[in-house]
């Protein structure tokens, strides 16, 4: 008798990836396709569809092959994606009327000025658990509303990435609770259901969403023929709702109780707490957790640019020791540490705030904010300087581990993973700064693997617990105490230079 394997895969911002696993979590191989997205102006960011699509097919198609499984051995599927912002509008036909506003978009400044004005922004953070920004899917929607009438006129449903490509494998139209509530505005996160009297005030038709939101590991349907053909899947395999792609990252590495911390250092940076109670405040995003949906919480916060400050510096500034690595086979990042392992802590006074893009999210909530590079001399060179960089996001690391105490969240256990958590000096200087022993898993595989969970979940195989079996190699980096001390002044000393530059920002931003 053949066991069940399970496939998951994450639709992510830049590239979709997918791995088939057995039921005690061993991978039997993994794919991953490139994707792009469309920035049509400064501030803005769309995807299509049809490209998650086009990578999804692509994805499984090379992981069967890869594995030399039998399809009909799946026993389920789930999907989980990039939060999708305003969500794909589609049609009467199911077909897309335009890109999706994704999480990375800012451009509903005015819609969120007009709704401040007219709307009491503390009763929707009361219902909800989220205040009223940009980042939220309810004011990109409300965008769409103002700016193209012709298209609203024609929306019938609005999906996320993974619900879009779910839809194409089942038929089914769904919407899971994770993704229902980081649409902020109007979700109620304590009722766990939509707030229809807030979608009437703000003039959201209800029709755009499913009647019923899902838990993440609900079975929402089976693969089609239709399904099938496309991407070599055999018809009816269950598939199940799947969730919003950091929290199912989270649960992939471990974090399940109250008070865990997965910090995700990726192009971006995300910072996510799990709570068992709702400690909800204004500081951070707020949502219902992928495992036990209607207990748990979800908060988070972060920083746009991380581990993209670091690839920017690779490119922009160490072409050498770029070129230098590709003929040894090395990474430059390794070499950059290796640099960067002979300066102090604090970088002989250099201090960086990593916000390379024009605003940031929780925990700052600021539309104009930017980065810095404080204290250049010309004493100092480039390994100075790349080591600031470590710093800066580690730094904005202990910005949200701050926040989540003044908000009464334990921190449990600490988790560092994705790309940038490779690096063993940048761990170090992480556990520094922060004071905090965090745990790494080498060769943690992300969100494909937590969507494996999920399906086993779903299909009734497994049990979220099941992901303490399957993930058990950890490296635990303790904080030297002394670093600590001397890393409690810059953090003090880059905390003053961010509030002192508070208006600058705004100035900066009215100049352009």
């Amino acid at each position: 008798m053949n066991e069940p394997l399970l496939l998951g895969t994450d639709i992510g911002t830049f590239g979709t990836k997918s791995l088939i696993v057995n039921s005690q979590g061993r991978v039997l191989a993994e794919s991953f396709i490139e994707t792009t997205i469309t920035i049509p102006k400064p501030g803005w960011a769309e995807q299509w569809p049809d490209v998650w699509w086009r990578a999804y097919v692509e994805s499984v198609k090379e992981v069967i092959t890869k594995s030399k499984v039998n399809p009909k051995h799946i026993a389920g599927i789930a999907i989980s994606g990039l939060y999708t912002g305003s969500g794909v509008p589609l049609d009467r036909n199911f077909n897309p009327l335009r890109p999706a506003i994704i999480w990375m978009d800012r451009r509903a400044n005015e819609e969120v000025n007009i709704l401040k004005k007219e709307m009491d922004e503390d009763f929707i953070f009361r219902r909800t658990g989220n205040i009223i920004d940009p980042y939220y899917g309810f004011t990109k929607i409300l965008w769409i509303k103002r700016n193209e009438p012709d298209i609203w006129e024609k929306i019938h449903q609005l999906v996320t990435a993974y619900g879009y490509v779910v839809y194409k494998l089942t038929g089914n139209v769904c919407m899971d609770h994770s993704s229902a509530g980081v649409i902020g505005g109007i979700y109620d996160i304590h009722k766990r259901r939509w707030a229809e009297d807030l979608m009437e005030e703000l003039g959201i038709p209800r029709t755009f969403f499913p009647e019923e939101i899902h838990e993440a590991k609900d079975v929402v349907g089976e693969v089609t023929e239709e399904g099938s053909k496309v991407t070599g899947l055999s018809v009816g395999i269950p598939v199940i709702a799947g969730g919003i792609d950091a929290a199912v990252s989270a649960l992939s590495v471990t974090a399940l109780e109250d008070g865990d911390l997965a910090s995700m250092i990726g192009t971006s940076m995300c910072n996510g707490f799990i709570q068992d109670e709702p400690r909800i405040v204004k500081k951070f995003v707020n949502f219902p957790y992928v495992a036990y949906d209607r207990k748990k919480i979800y908060s988070f916060a972060g920083i746009n640019t991380a581990g993209a400050v670091v690839r920017w510096f690779r490119d922009e500034f160490a072409p050498n020791e770029k070129l230098v690595a590709e003929r040894a086979g090395l990474s430059a990042y390794s070499l950059l540490d290796k640099m960067a392992e002979g300066v102090p802590p604090g970088s002989n006074g250099l201090v960086f705030a990593p916000h390379m893009s024009v605003g940031e999210r929780a925990p700052y909530w600021e539309p104009h904010l930017r980065s810095y590079l404080y204290g250049l001399t010309l004493y100092h060179h480039s390994a100075h300087v790349f080591r600031a960089f470590l710093e800066g996001v580690a730094y904005a690391i202990r910005d949200s581990i701050e926040a989540a105490k003044e908000a009464g969240i334990p921190l449990r256990k600490a988790l560092l993973v994705d790309g940038g958590a490779k690096s063993v000096l940048w761990r170090q200087i992480i556990a520094d700064v922060t004071g905090v022993d965090f745990i790494y898993i080498p060769g943690a595989q992300g969100a494909p693997l937590g969507d494996a969970l999920l399906a086993g979940v779903g299909v009734g195989i497994l049990k979220y617990e099941d992901i303490y079996k399957w993930v058990q190699d950890f490296h635990v980096t303790k904080p030297n105490l002394a670093n600590f001390k001397i890393y409690e002044k810059y953090y003090a000393l880059y905390k003053k230079i961010r509030e002192s530059l508070k208006d600058c920002y705004k100035l900066s931003s009215e100049i352009e």
